[in-house]
């Protein structure tokens, strides 16, 4: 699927980076708070396909399985903007990863590349649907039940820093995201995890030197599930 904003590595990189200074560490979150506010309560799963104005089924289409509340919301985005919005969905999709590819080499789960895609997905999503949408569905999208803690959390906040990062910048070309999104993983507004598994900020590892969330019990859900009834703008 061809990307809707950004064609290659090569004109993401041709606009200078923008520089931000570090974040004094006094003014981040605590990461056990994180850890502990950032968890969503489970949700079911179930089958989904593609339906016209998000009730009539469209035959011989392929299903996936999503959370409940996910599959709520993309039917609500067909409702509101037809199958053009779930293809412009799906573009912003493979956008994100084929971006965040383009922008960090490392860390592609749990990493730096991972951090970066949430935040830019969530920032697209915003940009496109509007940030109540946007954070209703990267909020259902870590509902799976079994989801790890940590993991988790990083999620959850590199998806809030993305939409406020497109919130605070309306106008803001896809590029411009990416450029402000790159930044403040640069000067640790963002969550890694660290070689032994634990949240970390994204200025404190190095980009490669990030290990991978464990599969501990999952924390109390202190973010209810969403009602998958946002509109998408």
């Amino acid at each position: 699927m061809q990307l809707s904003a950004i064609d290659s590595a090569a004109s993401v990189r041709q606009v200078a980076p923008v520089q931000l200074a570090q974040v004094p560490p006094e003014d981040r979150p605590s990461l056990d708070t994180v850890l502990r506010d950032y968890q969503v309560s489970d949700d079911t799963t179930a089958l989904w396909s593609p339906k016209v104005f998000g009730a009539i089924p469209i035959p011989f289409q392929e299903s996936r399985e999503l959370t409940t509340s996910e599959g709520r919301l993309l039917d609500r985005l067909t409702f509101d903007r037809g199958l053009a919005g779930l293809n412009e969905f799906r573009n912003i999709r493979d956008e994100a990863f084929e971006v965040s590819a383009n922008r960090f080499a490392g860390g592609a789960e749990d990493g730096h590349q991972d951090a970066f895609r949430h935040a830019y997905w969530s920032a697209r999503l915003t940009q496109e649907f509007g940030a109540n949408w946007a954070e209703q569905f990267t909020t259902a999208h870590e509902a799976l039940p079994g989801n790890p803690s940590v993991r988790e959390a990083m999620d959850l906040y590199n998806n809030e820093v993305g939409r406020r990062i497109a919130v605070e910048n309306p106008r803001a070309s896809a590029e411009e995201l990416a450029n402000l999104i790159e930044a403040a993983i640069n000067n640790g507004e963002m969550l890694v995890v660290d070689a032994r598994g634990n949240l970390a900020w994204s200025d404190q590892v190095a980009e490669g030197q990030t290990g991978r969330a464990d599969a501990a019990p999952a924390l109390p859900g202190r973010i209810a599930v969403p009602d998958g009834t946002a509109s998408a703008h």
